[in-house]
Protein backbone atom coordinates (compact mmCIF):
# COMPACT_ATOMS: atom_id res chain seq x y z
CA UNK A 1 0.00 0.00 0.00
CA UNK A 2 2.81 2.19 1.00
CA UNK A 3 4.32 1.48 -2.77
CA UNK A 4 1.13 2.84 -4.46
CA UNK A 5 1.15 5.94 -2.39
CA UNK A 6 4.34 7.02 -3.10
CA UNK A 7 3.88 5.90 -6.68
CA UNK A 8 0.53 8.07 -6.69
CA UNK A 9 2.54 11.12 -4.70
CA UNK A 10 5.14 11.10 -7.40
CA UNK A 11 2.82 11.34 -10.22
CA UNK A 12 0.90 13.54 -8.84
CA UNK A 13 4.26 16.19 -8.08
CA UNK A 14 4.95 15.20 -11.91
CA UNK A 15 2.37 16.41 -13.34
CA UNK A 16 2.01 19.53 -11.16
CA UNK A 17 5.36 20.24 -12.77
CA UNK A 18 4.54 19.84 -16.28
CA UNK A 19 0.56 21.97 -15.56
CA UNK A 20 3.01 24.76 -14.24
CA UNK A 21 5.37 24.38 -17.01
CA UNK A 22 2.16 24.74 -19.27
CA UNK A 23 0.65 27.81 -17.52
CA UNK A 24 4.18 29.44 -18.04
CA UNK A 25 3.91 28.99 -21.57
CA UNK A 26 0.77 29.75 -22.30
CA UNK A 27 1.48 33.36 -20.52
CA UNK A 28 4.39 33.75 -22.67
CA UNK A 29 2.19 33.07 -25.91
CA UNK A 30 -0.02 35.96 -24.70
CA UNK A 31 -3.44 34.08 -24.14
CA UNK A 32 -3.75 35.19 -20.43
CA UNK A 33 -6.93 33.55 -20.74
CA UNK A 34 -6.36 29.97 -21.08
CA UNK A 35 -3.34 30.34 -18.82
CA UNK A 36 -6.00 32.07 -16.11
CA UNK A 37 -7.89 28.89 -16.24
CA UNK A 38 -4.81 26.47 -16.59
CA UNK A 39 -3.82 27.97 -12.98
CA UNK A 40 -7.52 27.54 -11.64
CA UNK A 41 -7.94 23.68 -12.77
CA UNK A 42 -4.27 23.42 -11.09
CA UNK A 43 -5.52 24.55 -7.96
CA UNK A 44 -8.28 21.56 -7.52
CA UNK A 45 -5.75 18.55 -7.26
CA UNK A 46 -2.93 20.84 -5.21
CA UNK A 47 -5.72 21.68 -2.82
CA UNK A 48 -7.02 18.23 -3.02
CA UNK A 49 -3.01 16.87 -2.53
CA UNK A 50 -1.90 19.30 -0.24
CA UNK A 51 -5.22 18.33 2.10
CA UNK A 52 -4.36 14.78 2.38
CA UNK A 53 -0.80 15.17 2.43
CA UNK A 54 -1.74 17.55 5.73
CA UNK A 55 -3.73 14.86 7.32
CA UNK A 56 -1.63 12.16 6.72
CA UNK A 57 1.24 13.93 8.64
CA UNK A 58 -1.13 14.94 11.66
CA UNK A 59 -2.20 11.10 12.07
CA UNK A 60 0.71 9.05 10.53
CA UNK A 61 2.85 7.84 13.51
CA UNK A 62 6.60 8.22 13.10
CA UNK A 63 8.13 6.61 10.40
CA UNK A 64 11.90 4.85 10.01
CA UNK A 65 13.78 7.15 8.28
CA UNK A 66 14.84 3.98 5.47
CA UNK A 67 11.16 3.54 4.75
CA UNK A 68 11.14 7.58 4.08
CA UNK A 69 14.30 6.91 1.59
CA UNK A 70 13.09 3.77 0.39
CA UNK A 71 9.22 5.93 -0.66
CA UNK A 72 11.13 8.83 -2.22
CA UNK A 73 13.93 6.75 -4.47
CA UNK A 74 10.09 5.44 -5.57
CA UNK A 75 8.13 8.09 -6.06
CA UNK A 76 10.72 9.31 -8.70
CA UNK A 77 8.78 6.09 -10.64
CA UNK A 78 5.96 8.15 -10.29
CA UNK A 79 7.26 11.02 -11.66
CA UNK A 80 8.79 9.68 -14.64
CA UNK A 81 5.44 8.15 -15.77
CA UNK A 82 4.09 11.80 -15.25
CA UNK A 83 6.41 12.88 -17.79
CA UNK A 84 6.31 9.88 -20.65
CA UNK A 85 2.19 10.41 -20.19
CA UNK A 86 2.85 14.40 -20.85
CA UNK A 87 4.65 13.07 -24.07
CA UNK A 88 2.29 10.85 -25.30
CA UNK A 89 -1.15 12.56 -24.65
CA UNK A 90 0.46 15.57 -26.64
CA UNK A 91 1.91 13.52 -29.27
CA UNK A 92 -1.41 12.10 -29.90
CA UNK A 93 -2.76 15.50 -30.11
CA UNK A 94 0.18 17.25 -32.09
CA UNK A 95 0.16 14.31 -34.84
CA UNK A 96 -3.60 13.10 -34.66
CA UNK A 97 -5.69 16.22 -33.73
CA UNK A 98 -3.87 18.89 -35.66
CA UNK A 99 -1.94 16.99 -38.04
CA UNK A 100 0.64 19.33 -37.85
CA UNK A 101 3.82 17.04 -36.40
CA UNK A 102 5.14 14.14 -37.02
CA UNK A 103 6.71 11.71 -35.29
CA UNK A 104 10.98 11.07 -35.21
CA UNK A 105 10.87 8.24 -33.78
CA UNK A 106 11.61 5.17 -36.21
CA UNK A 107 9.19 3.06 -34.36
CA UNK A 108 6.12 5.19 -35.16
CA UNK A 109 3.40 6.26 -34.04
CA UNK A 110 1.78 4.82 -31.81
CA UNK A 111 4.49 1.87 -32.09
CA UNK A 112 6.69 4.45 -30.32
CA UNK A 113 5.06 4.42 -27.13
CA UNK A 114 5.89 0.57 -26.99
CA UNK A 115 9.66 1.01 -27.10
CA UNK A 116 8.83 3.34 -23.59
CA UNK A 117 6.80 1.25 -22.39
CA UNK A 118 9.65 -1.51 -22.31
CA UNK A 119 11.69 -0.08 -20.20
CA UNK A 120 9.32 1.73 -17.71
CA UNK A 121 7.57 -1.70 -16.80
CA UNK A 122 10.47 -3.64 -16.26
CA UNK A 123 12.12 -0.90 -14.54
CA UNK A 124 9.13 -0.35 -12.21
CA UNK A 125 8.70 -3.83 -11.18
CA UNK A 126 12.53 -4.02 -10.44
CA UNK A 127 12.10 -0.90 -8.49
CA UNK A 128 9.95 -2.18 -6.41
CA UNK A 129 11.53 -5.44 -5.94
CA UNK A 130 14.81 -3.72 -4.59
CA UNK A 131 12.71 -0.99 -2.29
CA UNK A 132 9.81 -3.11 -0.69
CA UNK A 133 10.39 -6.87 -1.20
CA UNK A 134 14.28 -7.33 -0.66
CA UNK A 135 14.95 -5.60 2.66
CA UNK A 136 18.98 -5.63 2.27
CA UNK A 137 20.67 -2.38 2.65
CA UNK A 138 22.68 -3.05 -0.82
CA UNK A 139 19.19 -3.08 -2.58
CA UNK A 140 18.42 0.80 -1.44
CA UNK A 141 21.51 1.75 -2.14
CA UNK A 142 21.27 -0.20 -6.27
CA UNK A 143 17.74 1.77 -6.37
CA UNK A 144 19.29 4.93 -5.86
CA UNK A 145 21.34 5.27 -9.53
CA UNK A 146 18.10 3.06 -10.69
CA UNK A 147 15.52 6.35 -9.99
CA UNK A 148 17.88 8.55 -11.51
CA UNK A 149 18.17 6.88 -14.97
CA UNK A 150 14.75 6.36 -14.96
CA UNK A 151 14.02 10.46 -14.21
CA UNK A 152 16.53 11.09 -16.91
CA UNK A 153 14.48 8.95 -19.24
CA UNK A 154 11.54 11.10 -17.87
CA UNK A 155 13.52 14.56 -18.63
CA UNK A 156 13.63 13.22 -22.35
CA UNK A 157 10.12 12.60 -22.53
CA UNK A 158 9.26 15.82 -20.50
CA UNK A 159 11.52 17.98 -23.07
CA UNK A 160 9.74 15.79 -25.60
CA UNK A 161 5.82 16.49 -24.45
CA UNK A 162 7.22 20.31 -24.50
CA UNK A 163 7.97 20.58 -28.01
CA UNK A 164 4.46 19.12 -28.87
CA UNK A 165 2.76 21.37 -26.18
CA UNK A 166 3.71 23.99 -28.23
CA UNK A 167 1.86 22.94 -31.55
CA UNK A 168 -1.34 23.69 -28.86
CA UNK A 169 -0.06 26.81 -27.49
CA UNK A 170 -0.16 27.85 -31.45
CA UNK A 171 -3.34 26.34 -32.14
CA UNK A 172 -5.61 26.75 -29.12
CA UNK A 173 -7.89 29.35 -28.10
CA UNK A 174 -10.39 29.94 -25.59
CA UNK A 175 -13.80 31.39 -27.47
CA UNK A 176 -14.84 34.58 -26.25
CA UNK A 177 -18.08 33.98 -25.48
CA UNK A 178 -17.92 30.89 -23.01
CA UNK A 179 -14.99 32.49 -21.23
CA UNK A 180 -16.53 34.41 -18.48
CA UNK A 181 -18.81 31.43 -18.23
CA UNK A 182 -16.19 29.07 -18.18
CA UNK A 183 -14.11 30.65 -15.70
CA UNK A 184 -16.94 30.86 -13.32
CA UNK A 185 -18.16 27.33 -13.17
CA UNK A 186 -13.91 26.35 -12.48
CA UNK A 187 -13.88 29.06 -10.22
CA UNK A 188 -16.88 27.70 -8.06
CA UNK A 189 -14.93 23.96 -8.03
CA UNK A 190 -11.72 25.72 -6.70
CA UNK A 191 -14.07 27.31 -3.50
CA UNK A 192 -16.06 24.21 -3.43
CA UNK A 193 -13.25 21.56 -3.40
CA UNK A 194 -11.57 22.43 0.25
CA UNK A 195 -15.06 22.60 1.89
CA UNK A 196 -16.42 19.05 0.29
CA UNK A 197 -12.99 17.53 1.37
CA UNK A 198 -13.49 19.05 5.20
CA UNK A 199 -17.25 18.05 4.76
CA UNK A 200 -16.69 14.59 3.61
CA UNK A 201 -13.23 13.46 6.04
CA UNK A 202 -14.13 15.43 8.99
CA UNK A 203 -14.19 12.90 12.42
CA UNK A 204 -17.69 12.62 13.42
CA UNK A 205 -17.92 14.15 17.02
CA UNK A 206 -19.16 12.17 19.99
CA UNK A 207 -22.71 13.67 21.35
CA UNK A 208 -23.14 12.93 24.56
CA UNK A 209 -26.27 12.33 26.38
Amino acid sequence: MGSLRSLGEGFLFGAGLIWSFNIVSLFRSGDAWLALLYLMILSIPTSTFLYFRLKKTRTQAKVDGVEKYRSLLFSAQGVALAFWSFDILTTFYAINVTGLAVELNPLGWPLGILGAFSYYAPTLAFSYYLLFRSRETVSLYAAVPLALLTLAMGTMNLLAGAQNFQVFVDTAALATGVRFGLLAVVGTMCLSVPFALKRTFARPKLVLP
